[in-house]
């Protein structure tokens, strides 16, 4: 009986696998993506016949990415000239997807570029982006490279809605993916841009792209609240996060510390607390970590100033309604 030959793969298949097990290898989580496309391979939920993988409830493309080589070789093992999907959840990456466009934005110095927009809105705080590995995508856009900070689960942004960072500015992460350098579309190939290392994304972009902490289940109403209940109110939001930073874990204290100054300079913007008793209440509650593990009182004060000027640009105003005494809101609670 002849022996069955199987065919030699495509070159071009094999250098797409070797750009997926390279990926793979540098600790990133990958599937296939179809060809010439920024289309999953895999089918969508609405498709699942609930066989195979999914026999036990749909898995979609996050579910599916991995880094095991043996998987990565069955994938690209036919004739399909695959890209390369990068998943960022499992992979631990925010990737900053910086777009381009032809009109100049008037609120951002005619900027064209997400690059420009993100440079500009450093330069507004007073801080500087650190080199990490980069891709150039098809279109002239930009894929810069984080990893995720320990403890933070920051999910997918659009450019000017919600969290995000700016016009032309997205962002990747929990729930998202890039397409790789190497693999290509009929408009170019991703090429990479900036080699070496992905770095950590700054704390000062983590904070910009943290959603601020869901209302209280007691929040206030509606129709406002007396001046003591919204005092109260305003009261327990402070020791709230004052507590946090207090207690805060060194790998998460300076996160802790600009969420926290953040809600404060929210407070502060919306005319509910003082600028300077704000400032002074949250270095007093960082204090417990001021000469532990090389944090310093000027690295405090600078993340303090840096996250109340974050806030005092989204104010926050507790609605308050016709005023009432302590007693008539202790008489309420009862009830």
């Amino acid at each position: 009986m002849a022996r069955r030959v199987r065919p030699r793969l495509d070159r071009e298949v094999l250098r797409l696998r070797q750009v997926a097990l390279d990926a793979a290898a540098a600790g990133l989580f990958v599937f296939p993506v179809k060809a010439g496309s920024k289309i999953p391979a895999f089918h969508g939920e609405t498709r699942c016949r609930g066989r195979g993988p999914c026999a036990e409830g749909h898995q979609g493309w996050e579910q599916r990415a991995t880094r095991d080589p043996a998987q990565i070789r069955r994938w690209w093992s036919n004739s399909t000239r695959w890209n390369v999907g990068i998943a960022c959840g499992p992979s631990g990456l925010v990737v900053i997807d910086l777009d381009t466009r032809t009109e100049p934005l008037p609120d951002w110095d005619g900027a064209t570029t997400g690059r420009e927009v993100l440079d500009q809105l450093a330069a507004q705080h007073g801080e500087t982006l650190p080199d990490t590995y980069s891709v150039r995508t098809p279109t002239d856009g930009e894929h810069a490279y984080y990893r995720m900070p320990d403890g933070l689960e920051l999910r997918n942004t659009q450019g000017g809605h919600g969290h995000s960072l700016g016009p032309l500015v997205d962002t990747r992460a929990i729930g998202g993916f890039v397409v790789g350098a190497g693999s290509i579309r009929p408009e170019g190939a991703y090429l990479v841009a900036e080699h070496g290392q992905i770095a950590e994304l700054p704390t000062w972009l983590a904070t910009l792209l943290t959603p601020p902490p869901a209302p209280r289940p007691q929040g206030p109403p509606t129709k406002g609240l007396s001046t003591t209940r919204a005092n109260a109110y305003i009261a327990a939001i402070q020791a709230d996060e004052l507590d946090k930073v207090e207690h805060a874990a060194e790998g998460r204290r300076q996160v802790t510390l600009l969420n926290a100054a953040r809600v404060f300079g929210q407070l502060v913007g919306g005319g509910e607390l003082d600028a300077d008793n704000a400032y002074a209440v949250l270095l007093d509650a960082a204090a417990a970590h001021i000469g532990v593990a090389g944090f310093t009182r000027a690295e405090a004060e600078r993340t303090v100033t840096r996250g109340m000027t974050f806030g005092i640009r989204a104010p926050r105003t507790i609605a308050r309604g016709r005023a009432t005494d302590s007693a008539t809101d202790s008489a309420t609670d009862d009830q």
